[in-house]
């Protein structure tokens, strides 16, 4: 029997704790010292910590505890709708431009524009989505 989807085993407005592992494909490295290549990939690590910071700040998550293994990542998170209820329409445009600026070429999490923010923000199924 398959185990059943995450969206089936929470309520949206239920403040979760979820333990997550991501493996590297085709037995691929993802940190430390690669004892077949002889590369240090350690660098990652600081990498991975960072981009799971920028994102924590964009989302409604909460990064409580994290490892990077050689070959996978474990992070426990707490996702918090109570907070995200609080956002309007614009903060939520800008959370989400921040992470995908869509055409701009600008490095991620950069601020959008107003104009971005307003056509975003004037689309309510968008926003709900």
């Amino acid at each position: 029997m398959p185990r059943p989807k995450r969206d089936e085993q929470f309520e949206n407005g239920e403040v979760c704790i979820v333990h997550a592992v991501q493996r590297c494909v085709r037995r691929a490295f993802l940190a430390g010292v690669d004892a077949q290549t002889g590369k240090d990939y350690s660098f990652r690590k600081e990498w991975i910590r960072r981009r799971m910071e920028a994102l924590a700040s964009v989302f409604g998550i909460d990064v409580l505890s994290y490892a990077v293994m050689s070959n996978h990542l474990h992070v426990i998170l707490r996702n918090r709708p109570d907070v995200v209820a609080s956002w309007s329409n614009a903060e939520v445009a800008i959370r989400w431009l921040r992470v995908f600026p869509g055409r701009r070429m600008e490095e991620h999490l950069a601020e959008p524009t107003e104009h971005e923010v307003k056509v975003l923000a004037g689309n309510a199924d968008r926003i709900a989505e």
